[in-house]
């Protein structure tokens, strides 16, 4: 009896239902591991797909301010195509400047709608807006006479008093800096600003001799290696900062009022305030004022007229009114009323509105190189005829210079877009 009572016992004991019973938990921890998994991955996968969405929409919006940039471009490219064929046209005189309006006004799409407009125009131009294919874009674009700055690469030019007043110009801006910022008088008052402008002239120039007057102008230029100065122009105004003497601050001063597509000659009617300001040493912040306030309002003169000499005659005689006192070499400086054929244009293409907006903006350089090899030709020829090398052309009908001569000389305008020859997205 007590045999089978400790037999039972020890069945209770190792009783296979009772492990059962004790693993019996074990079923549940694997499901919710496995719905633990699956919540992981079904979170993952909707985060993954949110961010591909959210990339993909942000770069598909990108495209879309790209191609408004583009868009604001190509517009830009056909109001400077109408100015150049209106500008071939035989136009009455003192009406060249009417059409600098062409590419001068600033334009924006969508439209602004003017104050004045009724409830049913505004709601007409609104209305278009939305139609139009451009509804979740806007763009602007403005056009600028690149052509009026100084030019980098005249120093190398076949002209002595082109060379020579570029030269001359560079050093005006440094010594106006010098006269009008005391802070900058401070700084550099001992800096040698002529050396600087040698070394420029040392860049371009293909002779081994400085234009400092020193034996080897390589020397200055050891640090950047054998192969400089490299003796050509400019490609960019970037390479200004390889200068030997050049700091970011007097690149500061200079990236705005130099280029490398300049027309050979300044039109006081679009040149910057600070591009007319460089023009002698002896110009003015009040009269530079006074021209450029003058040149936009009729009732102060409007813009100045004349051709070549009676060009800058005229100008001259304005801003020596207004206190100028101008050296002998401003007239030496090649200006021109009526002219303008090189352009810098900035289109900016934005997407949404506010700090989400999406902005892309072009950058392009037109010019019209037969009109600047032109301009070169034709500052040559005075300077010969001026030396007595080449005798001046014959009096009479043959040697007419009135319209008509002009129009018929005038090589006819190529067809398809202006010539673009610097192009820059960011």
């Amino acid at each position: 009896m007590n045999n089978n009572l400790s037999t039972f016992k020890k069945r209770l004991v190792y009783n296979p239902l009772r492990g059962t019973r004790r693993r019996s938990g074990i079923a549940l921890i694997m499901a919710m591991t496995a719905l633990m998994f699956l919540v992981y991955i079904a979170s993952e996968v909707t985060r993954d797909s949110a961010v591909e969405y959210i990339v993909n929409s942000q770069e598909l919006n990108r495209i879309k301010s790209y191609y408004a940039a583009r868009n604001g471009m190509q517009i830009a490219l056909l109001r400077i195509k109408i100015f150049q064929q209106a500008s071939s046209l035989q136009l009455p005189a003192g009406f060249s400047s009417q059409l600098d309006q062409i590419w001068q006004f600033p334009f924006a799409w969508p439209l602004p709608i003017p104050p004045e407009l009724n409830t049913v125009d505004k709601g007409t131009m609104e209305q278009l807006a939305a139609d139009s294919l451009l509804n979740d874009v806007s763009y602007t674009h403005t056009i600028e006479d690149e052509g009026s700055k100084i030019d980098l690469n005249d120093l190398t030019s076949p002209s002595k008093k082109l060379r020579d007043m570029t030269k001359q110009q560079l050093l005006n801006v440094f010594e106006q800096k010098m006269t009008n910022d005391n802070d900058f008088r401070r700084e550099y008052q001992s800096t040698r600003f002529d050396d600087l402008v040698n070394n420029i002239v040392d860049w371009t120039s293909d002779s081994a001799t400085s234009a400092s007057g020193r034996s080897d102008k390589r020397a200055e230029f050891t640090s950047l290696g054998a192969n400089y100065p490299p003796n050509r122009g400019f490609r960019t105004i970037a390479e200004l900062r390889l200068v030997p003497g050049m700091t970011e601050t007097f690149y500061n001063l200079l990236e705005p009022r130099v280029t490398i597509y300049g027309m050979k000659a300044i039109n006081p009617n679009t040149a910057s305030y600070d591009v007319l300001l460089s023009l002698d040493a002896g110009m003015t912040d009040e009269a530079i004022k006074e021209a450029v306030e003058r040149r936009t309002n009729a009732d102060l003169g409007g813009p100045f007229t004349g051709e070549g000499d009676a060009c800058r005659t005229s100008f001259r005689e304005f801003v020596e009114s207004r206190g100028a006192r101008l050296s002998q070499e401003f007239n030496q400086i090649p200006m021109v009323c009526d002219k303008v054929f090189n352009f810098r244009i900035k289109s900016t293409g934005i997407y949404g509105s506010g700090k989400f907006a999406l902005q892309n903006t072009i950058t392009a350089v037109v010019m019209d190189i037969n009109q600047a090899a032109q301009q070169i030709k034709t500052s040559v020829t005075k300077e010969k005829e001026e030396s007595g090398e080449a005798a001046p052309p014959p009096s009479g009908d043959s040697a007419s210079t009135g319209p008509s001569s002009a129009g018929a000389k005038q090589e006819p305008l190529p067809k398809g877009p202006p010539r673009v020859v610097y192009w820059t997205e960011n």
